[in-house]
């Protein structure tokens, strides 16, 4: 795997925590942690709460909608002819999408009715697109961090085990245990650069608004000049 394809991931989810924290300051909904939005959805049908149970209903289907399209964008721009995975279009989409979102939200800064809902589909739609183009990265999810940190509890459990399976040489035990390639660190680094990008997008949405969308605008950007320079 290229360092692109491992420092990629790390960017985009800088990206998809920050555009979370926003969502969810603005309208109690979540756009990429979609297991969380689950919840959320449900907590809402519980109470009787229509107008964030529609938001959430809204955000789950314009995620699903997204990776689709995302799938099929990667999959229309992956030749047999190039080392790294065609995410370019997909990436460009999700810049689109977020832009729209910051022009969107920008001028009257909705918090309810159809502009709140188009602001969480929009939203939602761009994460969908991202994490279509992650897996083809074949790395760490950006949006799934409960998983993140459940392989980053049990890599270490098997690398500790691993190494000393190969300490006392024992090749037949070594082979049952099936160490991995590498550190799992990269998994826990996820949840850091995640809760991070959270914190950082949550205190700027709160001091200067919807602006705060620049920084994973920008994050995103950063991912394309990467892909852009990545030989064919």
């Amino acid at each position: 795997m290229s360092w692109r394809s491992e420092i990629s991931p790390l960017i985009l989810t800088l990206a998809a925590a920050g555009v979370d924290a926003m969502v969810i300051l603005g309208f109690n909904v979540l756009t990429a942690a979609q297991t969380g939005n689950t919840v959320l959805l449900a907590v809402a049908v519980a109470r009787g709460d229509a107008e964030t149970g529609l938001s959430a209903a809204v955000s789950v289907a314009a995620f699903v909608v997204g990776a689709v399209a995302g799938e099929i964008l990667c999959g229309w721009s992956t030749s047999g002819h190039r080392r790294e995975p065609g995410i370019l279009p997909a990436l460009l989409i999700e810049v689109l999408l977020l832009i729209s979102l910051l022009v969107l939200w920008l001028p009257a800064e909705p918090t309810a009715g159809l502009s709140g809902v188009a602001v969480v589909a929009l939203a939602a739609l761009a994460m969908g697109v991202q994490s279509a183009a992650v897996l083809r990265l074949q790395g760490p999810s950006t949006t799934y961090i409960t998983g993140m940190l459940a392989t980053f509890s049990t890599g270490y459990v098997r690398w500790i085990r691993a190494g000393r399976i190969r300490r006392t040489r024992c090749r037949s035990a070594e082979s049952d245990a099936q160490p991995p390639d590498r550190l799992p660190w990269r998994n826990g680094l996820i949840w850091v650069v995640y809760l991070g990008g959270a914190i950082l997008c949550g205190i700027l949405f709160l001091r200067s608004g919807v602006l705060a969308l620049l920084v994973p605008i920008a994050a995103i950007c950063v991912v394309i000049a990467i892909q852009v320079s990545a030989p064919d």
